[in-house]
């Protein structure tokens, strides 16, 4: 009887030696699998995609000093708030104002909500126009109606739609708002009448 009971003692002793050693042979394994996992992902070859990549393109356009272009949409920066908000406009529908992120200013580089210390808030944005009983003269294009701004020697101009606002922007440096063809022109070209 304490023979068995040694040998019982014995045979359970070696299953559990057994199964000890059968854990650490599973765990060097899956750790050995895991390694030759690790390397092979870590190893990366030439990538033409990469290679062969275009330069990174923004995707807005900058008007000028006071607005940028971003799928559509115009945005200006409030400069009265500090920049702290701005106004969207898109044709047919009103612009409306919204504001950045508490701590943010908007970027017309970037046309988006930025850190103050990377944003410059331009002084007069959007700049001030009054509108006058009589409006200038104008001419039309493409369903937008242009007037010289009065008071800017002709270097800026209004764009207006029958469903939109007046909105004023500023021609190229250099260059002065012409009536004849609608467009920003040599001041030597160009009839300034206000």
């Amino acid at each position: 009887m304490l023979r068995n009971r040694a040998i019982l003692l014995v045979l359970e002793q070696c299953a559990h030696y057994n199964s000890i050693n059968m854990m650490q042979t599973k765990a060097s394994a899956i750790f050995s699998l895991v390694t030759i996992a690790v390397v092979s992902a870590s190893y990366i070859g030439p990538n033409p995609i990469t290679t062969t990549q275009p330069p990174y393109q923004p995707g807005h356009i900058i008007i000028n000093e006071c607005t940028c272009l971003e799928k559509g949409n115009y945005y200006s920066p409030v400069s009265s708030d500090d920049c702290r908000s701005f106004t969207q406009r898109t044709a047919f529908l009103p612009a409306e104002t919204l504001k950045c992120p508490y701590g943010l200013q908007f970027d017309v580089k970037s046309c988006v909500c930025n850190f103050p210390t990377d944003t410059v808030c331009p002084q007069y944005c959007p700049v001030p126009y009054t509108p006058t009983p009589n409006p200038a003269p104008s001419c039309s294009e493409n369903g937008n109606t242009y007037r010289q701004v009065p008071g800017t020697y002709c270097r800026k101009f209004t764009q207006e739609t029958d469903t939109l606002p007046p909105q004023v922007y500023s021609c190229p440096y250099g260059l002065k708002f012409d009536l004849d063809t609608c467009v920003c022109n040599f001041p030597a070209d160009t009839t300034c009448t206000v």
